[in-house]
C-alpha cells in the first residue's frame, strides 16, 4: 500500500499535511486532559493503563491481521521492543517532566524535536534538508520562543534549568527515534496493526516500572475523572492521532512531519482562549506567524 512506503514524491501530500494538522489538534486536547489529572495520578501507572486500554480496544478488531502477519512480527521482535520503548518511554517521561519543570521550559525544549528529527533523518536516512527548510525550522523555533518568553526580556533572563528539562529532551530524542525508524523497521504493516504491535511492545517495556511504582507508591485512586482521562488518552491521542501520525510519516517522511509538532502550542493557546477564557496577546500572533511561515518553508519543496 502506498502510504506504508517512505516518502513518495508523486503522492498527494496535501492530504497528509491536513492529517498532521488534525493530529496536532488531537494531541493538544490530550495534553490538556493529562494536565487536568496529573496531580491525581502516578505518571508510569497512568501511561501504562492508557496503553493497556488502547490494546484492549484494538485487539478484537485486528486479530485477523495479527494472525496473518504473526511470523513477520516475530522476526521483528527486537525492533518492536525498541519502538515500544521509544513511544511509551517518551510519553511517560513527559508525564514526569511536567511535574519538575515550568511550562515555558517545557515548550522551549519540546520545540527542538523537529530539529532533532531532521538531524537524525540526515544521519540515518541520508535525507539532507535544504537551506530553506533549515531556515523554516529556525523560524518555527523562533515562534515557540516568542510565545514562551512573551517577548519579554525579564522572562528570558529568569529562565533556569530544571530537572524536568532533561526528561523533556530525552522524550524528544525518543519520539524522534520512533518517527524515523517506524517505517524502516515495520515496512509493509498496516497502520492500525502497526499501532497495536507497538502498543504491545510499550506495555512490555513499561510493566516492570509499573510494578515498581505500585510497590513504592500504591495504586492511585480511580475517580470518574481519572477513568475518563485514561479512556480519552487511549482512544483519541493514542489510537486515532498516533495512527494518523504513522500514516503521515509514511507518506511525507519524518522530516516534513516533525515540523508540524510546532503547531501544538498554537492549538493549546486556541483551546485555552476558546474554552478557558484566556486572553490572546500580541506575542501569540507573532509566534503563530513565525510557526506557520516555518512550516510552509519546510513542506513547500515537497509539494511542488
Amino acid at each position: 500500500m502506498p502510504f506504508l512506503d517512505l516518502p513518495d514524491k508523486t503522492s498527494n501530500n496535501m492530504t497528509s499535511y491536513l492529517m498532521l494538522t488534525g493530529v496536532m489538534m488531537l494531541w493538544s486536547l490530550g495534553i490538556i486532559v493529562a494536565k487536568g489529572v496529573y496531580e491525581s495520578v502516578n505518571p508510569i501507572g497512568f501511561s501504562f493503563l492508557r496503553w493497556v486500554v488502547a490494546a484492549f480496544l484494538l485487539t478484537p478488531v485486528l486479530i485477523p491481521q495479527l494472525r496473518s502477519q504473526w511470523h513477520f512480527m516475530q522476526s521483528r521482535l527486537w525492533y518492536l521492543l525498541l519502538l515500544g520503548l521509544f513511544m511509551a518511554g517518551g510519553s511517560t517521561m513527559l508525564m514526569f517532566a511536567v511535574q519538575h519543570t515550568t511550562a515555558t521550559n517545557a515548550a522551549l525544549f519540546s520545540a527542538s524535536q523537529p530539529i532533532v528529527t531532521v538531524f537524525m533523518a540526515w544521519v540515518f536516512l541520508r535525507d539532507k534538508p535544504s537551506r530553506i527548510q533549515i531556515l523554516g525550522m529556525l523560524a518555527a523555533l523562533g515562534g515557540i520562543f516568542a510565545m514562551a518568553t512573551r517577548l519579554d526580556l525579564e522572562v528570558l533572563q529568569s529562565l533556569t534549568f530544571n530537572p524536568g528539562d532533561l526528561l523533556v529532551l530525552l522524550a524528544v530524542l525518543f519520539y524522534s527515534l520512533y518517527s524515523i525508524n517506524l517505517h524502516r523497521w515495520l515496512s509493509g504493516v498496516r497502520p492500525f496493526l502497526m499501532m497495536l504491535v507497538t502498543i504491545y511492545a510499550g506495555i512490555l517495556i513499561l510493566f516492570p516500572f509499573y510494578a515498581w511504582e505500585l510497590l513504592a507508591l500504591g495504586q492511585f485512586e480511580m475517580t470518574p475523572e481519572v477513568l475518563w482521562a485514561i479512556f480519552f488518552m487511549a482512544i483519541i491521542p493514542t489510537i486515532v492521532a498516533t495512527t494518523m501520525w504513522n500514516i503521515s510519516v509514511g507518506r511525507v517522511g519524518a522530516k516534513q512531519a516533525s515540523i508540524f509538532l510546532n503547531l501544538l502550542p498554537l492549538f493549546g493557546i486556541g483551546l485555552a482562549v476558546s474554552f478557558l477564557g484566556e486572553t490572546l496577546h500580541h506575542y501569540h500572533l507573532v509566534g503563530a506567524l513565525l510557526i506557520c511561515t516555518g512550516i510552509t518553508a519546510v513542506v513547500w519543496p515537497s509539494s511542488e
